[in-house]
């Protein structure tokens, strides 16, 4: 049973295919984050003229519910998972979050990255996340 899902599915997805997400992290956002983390360092609160830093592990949950809700989507479980974080997430950003298969075998391999509007007006954008995950998919039952 296993083995004719991995082939069917295998046949369903193809390397290169992506999939995304855009949400604005908002305040209530980061405070929802902070009671069920427990995380409240000062630096993910206004303080002053300071822009409160998004948590990485905010992130790494945006990036989460795209792989698990559209690509590989429902049944996917992360078993090994790299996170670089090379610029600032900042509340109030709107952040776009694109997952791409890498790899479809047993073990999938996606790539992903966080990227915001770099705020010059021209379009650019910033990377704040990227990195690659090893997935795999629960059997169907």
């Amino acid at each position: 049973m296993f083995k004719s899902f991995v082939r069917s599915f295998s046949q369903q997805f193809k390397v290169g295919q992506e999939a995304s997400l855009r949400k604005k992290i908002s305040r209530q956002d980061i405070e929802k984050f902070i009671d069920v983390s427990g995380d409240a360092n000062a630096v993910h609160s206004v303080a002053g003229s300071q822009r409160a830093l998004v948590h990485g592990a905010y992130l790494n949950s945006l990036v989460s519910c795209v792989m698990g809700t559209k690509l590989p989507g429902s049944g996917t479980l992360v078993v090994k998972q790299t996170l670089i974080f090379p610029n600032k997430c900042f509340v109030d950003d709107t952040v776009t979050v694109t997952v791409r298969l890498i790899e479809v075998r047993k073990i999938i391999k996606v790539g992903f990255k966080c990227v915001v509007d770099d705020g010059n007006g021209c379009g650019d954008e910033k990377v704040v996340l990227y990195g690659d995950a090893q997935l795999i998919m629960d059997k169907p039952k």
